[in-house]
């Protein structure tokens, strides 16, 4: 069973893994070569703690001034020059631990020698150039994840205000419609004026309530839309007639607030209201291929150079369009001279 281990601790698994290698392979290297001796074993195993305190040093540095943040070119600039400087470190570390092992036999003059300094120097770099590069490629890496997560959260941020500001410019719209319904029978029919108003309370107690919801089950958006229609029945009488079907397994299914109350809606305002002797509203919803389908169709007519500015057509499409992006899809079409079908294709909701 393995165990998630934190950034620190993954650090210095690294370090003590990576000089641990090095110090094997000079060995092996050594042994290999006829020169191995306990000088020279010992020699090379002082150089992992010495790597270790020197890059971890270096890491510190570079932590304390944020060097990892700055451009590409200038942090490449950096490791290039902190490379051949802690190489020189640990060559003169190493050089100051021979010295204390065998100080009667050391010969300072080497320092003297710049070819042997140089050679030195390369040759320590091999080691540090794979530490330092690895230690800079995975801070430029997490630079470049932490940037994606910082810009997913703005433009998360955006969507949500943006849907925020969809419902607050569909909710007045809705309300006023179903306003006017009333309206109209405050004259003509009191008593009847009276049922549309206890349908208008249940209608704004729901347009109250789904302001905090990003979805809700397709049962409560069917309830509310009886609500809606009974008020229009008053209002239209024999004028409108309304079918809702919806299969058992589509019930519960998560969809946008007031989508289906906008699409009965439009129905009526741009279908049924506008023909002479009225007609009938349907209302289909069946889940398919893990995908719900939502189908109103209404007596009517669709004119999409006329009703393209309608401002309930336009939320149903972003809204499915930021929910779902292109997995919902939302049609609505002339399926002969006299129906008009709107389709929502909508898939599962994940937060």
């Amino acid at each position: 069973m393995f165990v998630a281990l934190s950034k620190t601790q993954a650090y210095w698994l690294c370090q003590v893994f990576g000089w641990g290698a090095f110090v094997v392979y000079e060995l092996v290297n050594y042994v290999g070569l006829g020169m191995f001796n306990l000088e020279n074993a010992l020699l090379i195993s002082l150089a992992a703690p010495l790597g270790i305190g020197f890059t971890h040093a270096y890491r510190a540095v570079v932590m304390r001034w944020r060097l990892l943040e700055i451009p590409f070119l200038k942090m490449s600039l950096l490791a290039l020059v902190a490379v051949f400087t802690l190489s020189l470190l640990l060559f003169l570390a190493l050089l100051l631990v021979e010295w204390a092992l065998q100080p009667g036999q050391f010969n300072w003059l080497v320092l003297t020698t710049p070819k042997y300094v140089f050679m030195s120097v390369l040759n320590w770099s091999r080691y540090v150039f794979v530490w330092v590069l690895i230690y800079h490629l995975y801070g430029l890496m997490e630079r470049v994840n932490r940037s994606r997560l910082e810009q997913l959260s703005y433009e998360n941020q955006l969507k949500n205000v943006e849907l925020q500001n969809l419902k607050a410019q569909l909710n007045p719209h809705f309300l006023f419609n179903a306003l006017n319904s009333v309206k109209a029978l405050t004259h003509s029919d009191p008593r009847r004026a009276g049922d549309a108003v206890t349908l208008l309370s249940d209608l704004l107690r729901y347009s109250l309530n789904y302001e905090k919801q990003t979805v809700v089950p397709l049962s409560d958006e069917v309830a509310i839309v009886r609500d809606y229609l009974g008020l229009e029945k008053i209002r239209f009488n024999h004028r409108l007639e309304y079918t809702i079907e919806v299969e058992a397994s589509a019930n519960q299914w998560p969809i946008p607030p007031v989508l289906l109350v906008t699409l009965a809606e439009n129905a009526i305002k741009h279908g049924i209201a506008q023909m002479i002797n009225g007609g009938v509203l349907r209302i289909y919803a069946a889940v398919k291929n893990d995908s719900l389908t939502l189908v109103v169709s209404n007596t009517g007519q669709y004119h999409p150079n006329v009703d393209r500015q309608g401002i309930g057509l336009a939320n149903i499409r972003r809204r499915l369009e930021m929910l779902y992006g292109a997995k919902a899809s939302f049609v609505i079409c002339n399926e002969n001279n006299e129906t008009v079908v709107a389709t929502a294709q909508i898939p599962a909701f994940s937060a």
